[in-house]
């Protein structure tokens, strides 16, 4: 989310119908008996066809669903929550109190979603700050040790600052802490926060948006209330927003968005990625780049690619019951009709890792066409909410169910015995496997496990928590331990609380995860083989110990390893190229007064004092007629950005048709930062343009154009590179069908820097 005004028009509105707030739902759910019920068979949305779903996620129940945060709650629903907003196109334009204060849905298959009811409202909101006037926006849900934390910013005016909520159940009630979590400040925008607990215990906080201070970090203090010690930047200033941070095969991993969150016509909003050893960084991208450098790099996991969705940012992360990664971003539909609709529904796409990297669709970005879902439901397992049907208790003792309001029913171990008692679903999936419990001991004697294989009441392979916050895998034979691997949970763990436990077997090998709640925080991590005959899945508890809850054996995923490949380039085409050894530029025209000049090889041109805004002097451009079809033009241009005195001054490539329907291809500084953009607006602010590769003195720059063949559009794909022969290209934007764009070279948005352009160059 920017602290533009822009992101308003989403959160004006009133509720046709009424919503009340969670607290008041949550009691109601609870006389009903269902406030912690499991989730039964989802509601279908007659529109998705069984096992398809289609974006937007969640358009039955919002229109506008922005800043999605997610997480799996002890209950077995996956529960949403978003930016204050109107929700439904027939709520926008009413009094304030008719606002959704960070509303919260409900899924049991991440695809079929119901309204649950609102974070905060008129009767429960912080006290410390003026209801009336604060904006609540972009909310990030972790839980720990058996409580829900929400932390959310609240906005308004210059006073923009990070606050927490916690709450017993995923629903509510949620209560403020009565104070905010970070100090006023001016440096950074203080907002989108998002939360990481590291293996340590130590927890970390990341805010930040578009201001000189980029996205900073923070340590937190054991009561996640309060920072200690100084912040660090780990994005580069006016770089980045919206922060999520994962970690994966002992790396690290800071998700953010880039520029251009709230404007539909002109958004990319494009999520960027990099990695450290460090949750305070440094974060590289994959080219080695520090996403805090004056040049900031940042890989790219998601942009428009072209379709009707745009500005699909603002990331979440969230797995489904077979071990894939799913991802969350908001974004705008560019084909509404309605110029006063601010509202941005929630997208859903598959996230691939390949080779180290996250990318959504391996490449391909943001969906429009029907998808195949997560995977919502295990091949073998239960919530318990019918009971023990569909296990067998095996070993020295019995199981039984029991309840709570936070998970609802869940299974208990009843027996003294020191020998272990397992509980098996039936008709597991053998061989590849992925099994998942949520575990928690009744006491501080015993011991509560996740079954990875098991033959017979004498052999089994478990994963066991015990009172002293410790990971042990053991493999038995005959009643005997011949294998054992430990791992210690950090000292705050407290395994009276609801902790996931996972195991993915594959080719026998058993990859073990203890986490809060599944958000790729893990706590410890332990790998182990298995036997591959023996009998897949389970939970074990000794001396009555043990208390188990959704319990799930599924297929595991089959990862995507093959990103999909970057834009071919042709052959060249001769009679379109220009290597300015001549000052007559054949096939050149001019729009707008002539500039620059041809000179020892190159052409070189002051950028002008203008730009293409029609607000002031209308900027020149050098262009020529482009090939028909598909075609990329390259150019090779020397520009020492770092001397421009303004900070605005950019060259490049443009693809024209008019001053308004124009993009260009131009790095640029903004303050200290420095990087190339596809310019899609026509002034010279970087906002909300879309952000690409790193920027240097001297770069090599292209355009790739393409034909939409059921539109006319004509689509443009940027790549930038810094040694002429590794490209990183970036998302698609698009000019209207019609006539075909010339192709040229632009020098513009601020006097002081020189310009010098070695060729142009075209390909088939």
């Amino acid at each position: 989310m920017a602290s533009k005004s822009a992101r308003f028009p989403a959160v004006r509105g009133r509720r046709g119908r009424r919503g009340r707030p969670g607290v008041v739902l949550l009691a109601l759910l609870m006389v009903l008996g269902l406030g912690g019920a499991h989730p039964g068979p989802a509601v279908a949305d007659p529109a998705d066809p069984p096992g398809t779903y289609q974006n937007p996620v969640m358009d039955d129940v919002a229109d506008a669903f922005s800043d999605p945060s997610i997480i799996r709650g002890k209950d077995g629903y996956w529960y949403a929550y978003a930016t204050q907003t109107s929700m439904r196109r027939d709520n926008q334009g009413g009094p304030w109190e008719s606002q959704h204060f960070m509303p919260i849905t409900r899924s049991a298959d991440l695809v079929n979603w119901t309204y649950v009811g609102d974070v905060f409202g008129p009767d429960n909101h912080p006290e410390w700050r003026d209801f009336k006037t604060t904006y609540y926006w972009a909310p990030d849900i972790r839980y720990i040790n058996g409580t829900y934390y929400l932390y959310y910013s609240v906005a308004g005016g210059d006073k923009n600052t990070i606050a927490l909520a916690t709450a017993d159940h995923p629903a509510g009630p949620w209560k403020d802490i009565g104070h905010p979590v970070l100090p006023y400040g001016t440096t950074v925008n203080q907002i989108d926060p998002s939360v990481f607990l590291d293996s340590d215990g130590q927890k970390y906080l990341y805010y930040g948006s578009f201001r000189d201070g980029g996205i900073h970090a923070v340590r937190l203090n054991t009561e996640g209330t309060a920072p200690v010690g100084d912040p660090v930047q780990v994005v580069g200033a006016r770089r980045g927003e919206a922060a999520y941070v994962v970690k994966r095969d002992g790396w690290y991993y800071l998700f953010y968005s880039g520029l251009g969150c709230c404007a539909r016509d002109q958004g990319a909003y494009p999520v960027f990625v990099g990695r450290a050893k460090d949750p305070m960084g440094p974060f590289t991208d994959a080219e080695g780049v520090g996403l805090a450098d004056l040049n900031p790099g940042g890989t790219i996991v998601n942009a428009p690619n072209g379709n009707k969705w745009v500005a699909t940012g603002h990331s979440a992360n969230v797995v489904d019951k077979s071990g894939q990664d799913w991802i969350l971003t908001n974004g705008f539909d560019r084909h509404e009709s309605d110029p006063n609709w601010g509202g941005r529904p929630t997208m859903m796409d598959r996230l691939d890792w390949i080779d180290g990297w996250p990318t959504v669709r391996a490449g391909a970005w943001t969906s429009e066409d029907r998808q195949t879902a997560p995977v919502g439901d295990w091949g073998s397992g239960s919530t318990f909410d019918d009971g023990l049907v569909d296990f067998d208790t095996l070993g020295h003792g019995s199981w039984t169910t029991a309840s709570d309001p936070d998970s609802g029913r869940y299974a208990r171990g009843r027996s003294l015995a020191a020998l272990p008692q397992l509980l098996l679903p039936r008709r597991a999936p053998d061989g590849d496997v992925r099994i998942e419990a949520d575990l928690r001991l009744r006491g501080d004697d015993g011991r509560v496990g996740l079954v990875l294989a098991s033959a017979g009441r004498s052999n089994h392979a478990v994963a066991w928590l015990d009172s002293t916050g410790t990971l042990s895998v053991e493999v038995t034979r005959d009643r005997k331990v011949v294998r054992k691997q430990t791992a210690r949970l950090h000292a705050n763990t407290d395994p009276r609380t609801w902790h996931s436990l996972t195991a993915e077997i594959r080719d026998g090998a058993a990859h073990i995860q203890v986490s809060s709640a599944l958000l790729d925080m893990p706590l410890a991590e332990l790998t182990v083989d298995v036997p591959k005959g023996w009998r897949r899945g389970g939970v074990a508890s000794t001396r009555g110990a043990g208390e188990a809850d959704n319990v799930g054996v599924t297929r595991p995923y089959t990862p995507v390893t093959v990103k999909q490949p970057a834009p071919s380039i042709g052959a060249r085409l001769p009679e379109y190229d220009e290597d300015f050894d001549d000052s007559r530029l054949d096939g050149w025209r001019w729009f707008g007064p002539a500039d620059g000049q041809v000179a020892d090889g190159q052409y070189v041109w002051p950028t002008q004092d203008a730009d293409f805004s029609g607000k002031g002097t209308m900027a020149s451009a050098l262009l020529r007629d482009a090939p028909t079809g598909t075609y990329t033009v390259e150019t090779k241009l020397h520009f020492p950005i770092s001397d421009a005195p303004d900070g605005r001054s950019q060259a490049g490539m443009i693809a024209f048709q008019s001053p308004e329907d124009s993009i260009h291809l131009a790095p640029t500084r903004t303050g200290p930062s420095r990087q190339a953009f596809l310019w899609i607006g026509r002034d010279r602010d970087s906002w909300p343009e879309m952000q690409l590769g790193p920027s240097a003195d001297t770069m090599w720059l292209r355009l790739r154009h393409t034909a939409d063949p059921k539109t006319g559009e004509h689509r443009f794909q940027p790549a930038t590179s810094r040694d002429g022969k590794h490209y990183i290209w970036g998302g698609v934007w698009q000019l209207p069908a019609g006539s075909a764009p010339s192709i040229g070279l632009v020098s513009l948005a601020g006097k002081g820097v020189t310009a010098r352009f070695d060729y142009v160059r075209f390909y088939s």
